[in-house]
């Protein structure tokens, strides 16, 4: 007994706190996803913050959610196609600021609020640098943070090179709506041996995430955006990672 409570990870600050997703953002504003504005503004309100992360190709961490700049920005091609500098001719959206690095980020939440940061990814990248960049990025931080990600390669990176933060699996429609996929779930939960399940709230309730919870592990979900789905995600999952109105309500 005294070797398993030895060996017990526990992080009880994962879910003490509804987690803004992409910050507090507003689009159309100063206060775009995941900008430093954003971001000010969920711990300035007393949220946990969630951002996205990707490599730009002189492997610098940024936070940015998409793939490719379009939607966001007023460049085109993908992120990982462009040096950080140049990237920076590039404002995000209606901000007037161009996509911030992750140390930028983290200097914004200044540990005063729990962070969690999602790692973007593809199937056939090599996720050495990325992971190196991102555990690079958190030299000298002190606050609490948390990695996850959709790819078990990442999470499974974290286990071995970085064991001290706590590490999330994302899971989506892709691994609950098929055998093949659920067994692949059970495999990549046996080797990355996750701290926490994030999943997504339009599965909610479903098996894998009620016997996750009944055996005291922490499930957070996303990404909720309605009062509807406030409701569903509170009988649940332990944490909402959400976007307004859910949370702040209409008049945010």
């Amino acid at each position: 007994m005294a070797e398993k409570k030895k060996n017990q990870r526990s992080f009880p600050w994962l879910t003490e706190k509804d987690i803004a997703h992409r910050g507090l953002f507003k689009a159309g504003t100063m206060a775009e996803e995941n900008t430093v504005a954003a971001v000010s503004d969920a711990v300035h309100a007393g949220y946990a913050v969630e951002i996205d992360v990707r490599a730009t190709s002189d492997d610098i961490i940024v936070v940015f959610h998409d793939d490719r700049l379009e939607r966001m920005t007023e460049g085109s091609g993908a992120v990982a196609q462009w040096g950080f500098q140049q990237l920076k001719k590039f404002n995000v959206g209606a901000s007037g600021q161009p996509m911030p690095s992750l140390p930028d980020v983290m200097d914004a939440v200044d540990s005063h609020q729990p962070l969690f940061i999602e790692i973007k990814s593809h199937p056939k990248m090599d996720i050495q640098k990325l992971c190196a960049g991102v555990r690079h990025s958190f030299e000298g931080y002190r606050g609490p943070v948390a990695v996850m990600s959709f790819d078990p390669r990442i999470v499974q990176w974290f286990k071995t090179y970085m064991p001290k933060y706590p590490r999330g699996l994302i899971v989506g429609r892709d691994y609950l709506l098929g055998i093949k996929s659920r067994l692949a779930l059970g495999l990549a939960v046996h080797k990355t041996k996750p701290d926490f399940i994030a999943c997504d709230v339009n599965l909610l309730p479903n098996t894998f995430c009620t016997k996750w919870r009944n055996k005291g592990k922490p499930v957070l979900t996303w990404t909720v955006r309605t009062k509807q789905m406030e409701e569903i995600a509170r009988e649940h999952a332990d944490a909402l990672i959400f976007e307004a109105p859910a949370i702040v309500g209409e008049d945010f």
